[in-house]
């Protein structure tokens, strides 16, 4: 019995542990931006409409759209751009929450293409993109044990 409890108060330790750390998410990982840049909420703000163009090919319906919409913040989606995915689906979650209707009313119904709909979108609608140099890649760095890594 002593040792059974032992155990029991071991792993209670073990899940809290665990859940702390996941609690801590991108904030405890070293190298990782702690605020959302303008540069991440350009970059996102074209990763989501490349995304779900792509995802929803020509069915832009209102309701195609707004079900791409409920899981594009995703860290599967941001796989292939500028900023590692944990980075990229903070900006996500901080952009849908201002511009979700915004995002919308650029796909739904439209035929234009994920080029025209970014322009429209990033940089004249919502203006993530005002001011972001586009052509300038980020500095990426290589962490290894909480240090750069060359």
């Amino acid at each position: 019995p002593a040792m059974a409890s032992s155990m029991a108060r071991g792993w209670v330790l073990v899940a809290a542990v665990a859940a702390a750390c996941m609690a801590g998410g991108v904030e405890g990982q070293p190298g990782m931006p702690t605020k959302v840049e303008k540069e991440h909420l350009c970059n996102v703000c074209k990763a989501i409409t490349t995304e779900i163009v792509n995802k929803v090919k020509g069915k832009r319906t209102e309701s195609s759209i707004a079900e791409a919409l409920d899981e594009i913040c995703d860290m599967k989606y941001f796989r292939v751009y500028d900023y590692p995915p944990p980075t990229m689906k903070k900006a996500c979650d901080a952009f849908m929450a201002d511009h979700e209707e915004a995002v919308e009313q650029a796909l739904v119904g439209s035929k234009k293409g994920a080029d025209d709909i970014v322009d429209e979108l990033c940089i004249k609608g919502t203006k993530v993109c005002k001011g972001v140099d586009t052509k300038k890649r980020p500095e990426t760095s290589v962490y290894m044990d909480g240090a750069p890594f060359n």
